[in-house]
């Protein structure tokens, strides 16, 4: 696989598109103007990493036909986005927030449609540089309507890059819509950076509550929560009490300092930075209808989810 087209190039998907390029694929960004204009003129650049040499487009009807899609814009853009791009794909995968984020790209892709849970962090600086914050790992799977070994293709192109196969992707992509449910309402509310959302007591007693709240949605989907590293504890903080689970996550919070990760911000708090709209329905939205659907109790989510709402930018 060697052609790759990256929609809605932001942070997230510069740091994917360069990952790809330095792999030896040739890559296509789908960018804002200024971003694209500077990746076209001095190369896209990753942090203090020599610049990349990679083509940046702004209308995704301009992109052609390619062996891996990666969907890296808000999930509001997706219309947009997947309505413009004509072409055909072999493997699509998004690196987006929420638990039904495959949904488009199944609807859109069919059998090339992969699962994907990104847990990877970056930010965006001035047009053209990207900066990798947070360097978790990619974990890819094929759903039931994937074709057989597509998720195991596309990770066979990026190595090294800490891609891991999974399986069954549910439990990875629930494990992380809960946990980004948790940390991108107590951000959203209180504006901190990432690591502070553990350090502070009040913080993480919010993130505990709704971080239980989605722990009851998924159980009644009938699907595990599991565990990864640093932050990514779900199974693990949804079956112990309140005070071990300040304890982990005040230790999250601390590891993060130690390793001078104290500028992580997540991607609400980098729309809220710019003024933009942020993924409401996505990430928090969704997943109180699925709550209704199953006549749960989600107090705290569901409050969250109204007062985001209100505060998302207008016009």
């Amino acid at each position: 696989m060697t052609t790759v087209v990256v929609l809605g190039a932001g942070a997230l998907g510069s740091v994917y598109g360069a990952w790809f390029a330095e792999a030896g694929a040739e890559v296509t960004l789908v960018a804002r103007p200024a971003h694209a204009e500077a990746v076209n003129r001095a190369g896209l650049r990753i942090d203090d990493h020599p610049p990349v040499a990679v083509r940046a487009i702004t209308d995704a009807a301009d992109a052609e036909d390619c062996d891996i899609l990666v969907l890296a814009s808000k999930a509001f853009d997706n219309e947009e986005l997947l309505g413009g791009y004509q072409g055909s794909a072999q493997a699509a995968f998004s690196v987006q927030n929420g638990v039904r984020q495959a949904e488009p790209l199944g609807a859109r892709f069919g059998v090339a449609a992969v699962g994907c849970v990104s847990l990877v962090g970056a930010t965006l600086g001035e047009p053209g540089l990207a900066h990798h914050t947070f360097g978790g790992a990619t974990l890819l799977g094929d759903m039931s309507t994937t074709a057989p070994g597509t998720a195991a293709a596309v990770a066979d192109t990026l190595p090294d890059r800490g891609v891991e196969v999974h399986a069954d992707i549910a439990p990875a992509l629930w494990s992380k819509g809960v946990l980004a449910a948790a940390a991108m309402g107590v951000v959203g509310l209180t504006r901190l950076v990432y690591h502070r959302v553990f350090l502070e007591p009040e913080a993480r007693d919010v993130f505990y509550d709704i971080m239980r709240e989605g722990a009851s949605i998924a159980a009644a989907e009938g699907v595990e929560l599991i565990d990864g590293d640093g932050p990514f504890q779900a199974r693990t903080l949804s079956s112990v009490g309140r005070q071990e689970a300040h304890e982990r996550l005040r230790a999250v919070g601390e590891a993060m300092q130690a390793a001078g990760e104290t500028e992580v911000r997540v991607s609400i708090l980098q729309s809220i930075d710019r003024g933009r709209p942020f993924e409401v329905q996505a990430v928090f939205g969704d997943l109180v209808e699925i709550a209704d659907g199953h006549s749960l109790e989600v107090p705290i989510l569901r409050t969250a989810t109204r007062l985001l709402t209100a505060a998302m930018p207008r016009g």
